[in-house]
């Protein structure tokens, strides 16, 4: 018989591995295909990153960062790393560029003074650090066993 228990890394981290997939593939895949949406003007225009570095840069730039981070999520699944036979250095290596990619997302609420989207991608990131601390403390259960 199979212990529940002997189930429940591989099938947390496989979650997560994909939440993370779906996450960053249709965000980064969608801009990729539909390109720089017409209110990006109208919301950065006035900024800094009108100027610097731009706002076809500024979105490109995010784009490869979600990008980025999609691919990493897929190396961590075509590892199978939500077995017990590889760390999950990949998914991890996921949730760290995540956090830099929540924290763009963020800046832009910030910037453009949309406090109530701040405040999502926030929740975000804090929801990101407790899936790396899930991820590593596996990473940590795994080596020890």
């Amino acid at each position: 018989m199979v212990h529940v228990a002997s189930i429940l890394r591989p099938a947390t981290l496989l979650a997560i591995n994909l939440l993370l997939l779906m996450i960053w593939g249709f965000a980064g895949i969608s801009k990729v295909q539909d390109g720089m949406p017409s209110w990006f003007d109208d919301k950065f225009g006035k900024t800094f990153l009108g100027t610097f570095p731009g706002l076809k840069a500024t979105f490109w730039i995010l784009t490869v960062s979600e990008l980025v981070a999609f691919a990493l999520a897929i190396v961590s699944l075509v590892r199978i790393e939500f077995l017990r036979q590889r760390p999950p250095t990949f998914l991890a290596a996921t949730a760290v560029w995540s956090l830099f990619v929540f924290l763009q997302l963020g800046f832009g609420q910030w910037l453009t003074g949309e406090f109530s989207g701040a405040f999502q991608q926030f929740m975000y990131f804090c929801g990101t650090l407790l899936t790396l601390q899930v991820i590593q403390a596996s990473n940590k259960s795994s080596s020890a066993s």
